[in-house]
């Protein structure tokens, strides 16, 4: 008699070790969910840690420049640490206002950065219009983007000035409407939106980085959540270091030719995949 109870009762170490052997189908999900995130949380975090390494380098950058300038102005020559003088027109252009960043310095890479402004068009192309205004929005942020960039690759004198800061602005602004593009009626941060959207032209890259981190852990959450997009969120990832690190290095290094070009198609080519949260989003 205590043999059929231990056979039949799940509680015995009989019925816990046949338990064992057969897990319940959502416990192997959430393992393989957890897998997945392990994998693919250390790519975003990589990115949010440039991203914010970046701008406070690039803040401490302007602050210094800032004073060396107002030194100048006082008459007092101003030097780095190593004793050199130093030139403020180095500051990073997304922190320096409406001054051009260095680039442009042969006809070639002026055509070069003109060419690579193609893929904001194919980008704006792309995404599906036909569905809602936000992402008829979208598209035309995407367009404007180009457009700005194609100007002030074009540019030349005072007038550069207003098509950098133009172009920072207008990427801002397509940041917010991918955002808006990308969320339901219900989770659409519309106020957050129109604040963004106000903000732009005075600080595009804390506008342009808080959407781009919200659409990153959006991005994120939907690739645990569906394994087709993990692969195009890993390209993403990818895509989207390169192309920080290629930003990053036209102010750093403006001598080096083709730098801002990289750029050009490593960002589109990072934003274009994000069409699968616009397409998921209109499902």
């Amino acid at each position: 008699r205590v043999r059929k109870i231990r056979d039949h009762d799940p509680t015995c170490a009989g019925g816990a070790k046949s338990s064992s052997r057969t897990r319940p189908p959502s416990t192997a999900l959430d393992e393989t969910t957890m897998a997945a995130a392990a994998i693919m949380a250390p790519g975003v975090l990589l990115k949010a840690a440039t991203t914010v390494g970046v701008f406070l380098v690039a803040l401490k950058r302007q602050r210094r420049s800032k004073r060396v300038h107002e030194s100048r102005e006082d008459g007092v020559p101003a030097t780095t640490e190593v004793g050199q003088s130093e030139d403020p027109d180095h500051r990073p252009p997304i922190l320096a206002g409406p001054r051009p960043c260095m680039g442009d310095l042969s006809a070639m890479e002026t055509v070069v950065n003109l060419v690579t402004c193609v893929p904001y068009f194919r980008m704006a192309r792309s995404v599906p219009v036909g569905v809602s205004v936000w992402n008829r929005l979208f598209s035309l942020s995407c367009t404007f983007t180009g457009v700005c960039a194609f100007l002030y690759h074009l540019s030349t004198g005072k007038i550069r000035n207003f098509f950098r800061r133009l172009d920072y602005t207008a990427v801002a602004l397509s940041a917010v409407s991918l955002t808006c593009a990308r969320t339901t009626e219900a989770t659409r941060p519309l106020f957050a939106a129109a604040l963004s959207a106000v903000l732009a032209p005075f600080q595009p890259l804390l506008v342009a980085g808080a959407h781009m981190m919200s659409t990153e852990v959006a991005f994120l959450r939907r690739a645990l959540s569906d394994p087709k997009l993990r692969e195009t969120h890993f390209r993403h990832t990818c895509s989207g270091l390169l192309g920080f690190a290629a930003f990053y290095g036209d102010d750093w290094f403006p001598q080096v030719p083709y730098l801002h070009a990289a750029w050009h198609v490593l960002s589109a080519h990072a934003t274009s995949l994000t069409g699968c949260l616009v397409q998921s989003q209109v499902a």
